[in-house]
């Protein structure tokens, strides 16, 4: 299918959104103007075929395809585009004054269209040329004033101008590398020295920060330099003491912090995405919740909710729910944040989350592409994972509710899975729950939904009693991809809830041969074993913190669980367990939401088994390879940011 006729299939409404590599798989080579007056063309007839019934919101996505290629294609006519936009600008003017006897409600197509103007300005203030009056400015301190004391006042008053780029985007300090080379070759002493200080100068600003991509950059330019001052014996002994001067360039520019390495470059290796793209960051500020938009074939959840995390939780994803019966038998609601109530599952940001593989968090900050410093790597931006898409105290959210029927002696006797409309009544942290466990709490709802979540977590335990040594190892794990294994108060509740909504999922997949993506864990018995004796062994040695490390090396040893198309959970042992509880940090529970999306929430046909299958087998291998790579790369993060 032609780009053109995928994104007008999207337009009329008849076919997903086109994904950005598709875009830029269909430009070839000084073909992006081409794509642009696709989009513009596009855009244009669909606002003459403009109605009271139609949105503009296809026709703004479309314009940010042109952003895209803005601020990524150097190969764009610009003044075309300027030109493009300008027209498309007065069409709109002329469509609502000639509608004005058409339409019967001039106000809504004067509203729709003021969505694809203030898109236009957007593109017309990205279009214009990038302004290099700072550069310009300290350019002419560099070379033409040449001294050292006004460029250590500018950069006092400025310290952005240490990282300034000219209209080429070369760097202040790669280009003052080029100054400093040329004055090499003509043998100016003087300005040898001036250079030398100006990048030392520089070199000492706080501000300064080069890339490791950059500094590369900047030791190409100095040893193909090196080499024509070398390219012979004879020439290397003629230009010896230029060559010393080099060198001593070479040692400078080697020496820039190396323990500051771009965390881009270490991520490129692994292929981890740190940043989103600008369209993906814009599609999650847009994102419509219950307050604002109507999602009317979901549940209402009139239960009263509780979330249970750690106290700086950004992402809440998950939230419970207990009340008694008049059987005596407990309900169990399990409240997970939906992902695919607000995106289709085929659309980038989705996509782009599963290729992350889960969110990372980092030994140490990392400084965004925004200035801010972040612990976490996320799977989708932060306006949907910590706010839009978080189940927030008092907020109306999109999720999938797992409700249970629990008898005393453990047993599920009923089970429902809905897609609903949830409302955190409280957040509360793991110690103020336990406070709550111990000494109860005045709000009636909140004391009586702790004491049922407590009274149904020690139900559900009974059925549920995983290996003494899987238990111990994976206690204190910071690992997300792992099920985090408390025994106590709170934590137990919250693992209890999570290890039943999990198996009971993968169990009805398994029933109704469905496909599943299921957690596996397997042991070798025999090394099991080993490890047991090893640990009674020395546990009348250690105690205290030092058994608590023991585990940690232990852990380093025990095998891992993975993800497969078939096999039991060994650890927990139980025969079938999945990921589903955790979206906004896991992909392999975005996968899941989508088994259910359809194998649950309708009767699936076999092509659509067929072809979820082939998802399911094909993720298992991605999402598995992901985790080596992932891990590798906070390793190698932490060891090059070391203090």
């Amino acid at each position: 299918m032609s780009i053109e006729k995928a994104l007008r299939n999207y337009l009329d409404g008849n076919g997903p959104k086109v994904k950005n590599h598709d875009l830029f798989h269909s430009i070839e080579e000084d073909n992006s103007n081409a794509i642009i007056n696709v989009l513009f063309k596009l855009v244009n007839e669909d606002v003459d075929d403009i109605c009271e019934a139609k949105t503009t919101d296809r026709d703004v996505e479309v314009l940010k395809y042109v952003e895209l290629l803005l601020k990524n294609n150097d190969g764009v006519n610009r003044k075309i585009v300027a030109r493009k936009l300008l027209k498309l600008y007065e069409k709109l003017d002329r469509v609502v004054s000639e509608g004005r006897k058409k339409f019967v409600n001039v106000k809504k197509i004067e509203s729709e269209f003021n969505k694809i103007r203030r898109e236009i300005d957007v593109l017309m203030e990205l279009n214009e040329e990038k302004d290099t009056k700072q550069y310009d400015f300290i350019s002419f301190l560099v070379l033409e004033m040449k001294d050292i004391s006004y460029l250590e006042y500018a950069f006092s008053k400025v310290p952005t101008l240490t990282n300034v780029k000219d209209k080429d985007e070369v760097p202040l300090y790669r280009n003052i590398i080029r100054s400093f080379l040329l004055s090499i070759d003509e043998e100016n002493e003087e300005d040898i020295f001036y250079f030398q200080n100006l990048l030392q100068l520089i070199q000492s600003q706080q501000s300064f920060d080069i890339s490791n991509t950059e500094k590369k950059a900047c030791l190409e330019e100095i040893y193909k330099f090196i080499n024509k001052l070398s390219y012979n014996k004879k020439a290397e002994k003629k230009n010896h003491k230029k060559i010393e001067f080099v060198s001593s360039l070479v040692e400078q520019v080697k020496g820039i912090q190396d323990d500051k390495s771009n965390i881009e470059d270490i991520a490129s290796q692994y292929d981890i995405h740190i940043y989103f793209d600008p369209l993906q960051i814009e599609e999650a500020k847009l994102v419509k919740t219950p307050m604002n938009g109507s999602f009317g074939d979901r549940k209402v959840v009139d239960d009263y909710t509780v979330s249970i995390d750690k106290a700086d939780a950004i992402e809440i994803d998950d939230l419970l729910s207990c009340k008694k019966l008049s059987n005596g038998n407990l309900l169990l609601g399990v409240h997970i944040a939906s992902v695919l109530g607000y995106f289709p599952y085929e659309s980038d940001i989705v996509q782009e989350a599963i290729h992350r593989n889960q969110a990372i968090y980092m030994p140490q900050v990392y400084q965004s592409n925004e200035n801010d410093f972040c612990r976490t790597i996320p799977l989708f931006p932060y306006d949907f994972a910590a706010d839009k898409g978080s189940l927030k105290e008092g907020e109306k959210r999109l999720a999938r509710s797992y409700y249970f029927e629990i008898d005393k002696d453990g047993n599920v006797v009923d089970e429902h899975f809905y897609k609903t409309i949830v409302v955190n009544n409280k957040k509360l942290t793991y110690d103020e729950a336990n406070k709550i466990i111990s000494k109860g709490v005045e709000d009636k709802k909140l004391n009586d939904t702790i004491k049922n979540l407590e009274e149904v977590a020690k139900r559900i335990e009974k059925n549920y009693r995983g290996t003494e040594l899987y238990e111990k190892v994976k206690e204190n794990t910071d690992d997300v991809s792992e099920l985090r294994v408390k025994k106590v108060g709170s934590q137990n509740i919250v693992y209890q809830a999570m290890l039943l909504t999990g198996n009971r999922v993968a169990d009805y997949c398994y029933s109704h041969g469905y496909p599943c993506l299921y957690r596996v864990h397997e042991v070798n018995e025999e090394n099991n074993r080993k490890l047991q004796d090893m640990i009674e062994t020395l546990n009348a040695t250690y105690s205290g913190e030092q058994f608590k490390n023991l585990y940690k090396i232990i852990e380093s040893i025990y095998p891992k669980g993975w993800y497969g198309i078939e096999g039991r959970h060994s650890g927990l042992d139980i025969d079938h367990y999945c990921h589903c509880t955790s979206l906004l940090r896991r992909a392999a529970d975005i996968i899941m939401e989508h088994v259910l999306e359809v194998c649950y929430d309708k009767t699936p046909t076999e092509e659509e088994l067929e072809e979820l299958r082939n998802e399911i087998s094909n993720r298992c291998q991605e999402i598995n390879s992901k985790q080596s790579s992932i891990d590798y790369f906070v390793k190698e993060y932490q060891k090059k940011h070391r203090r």
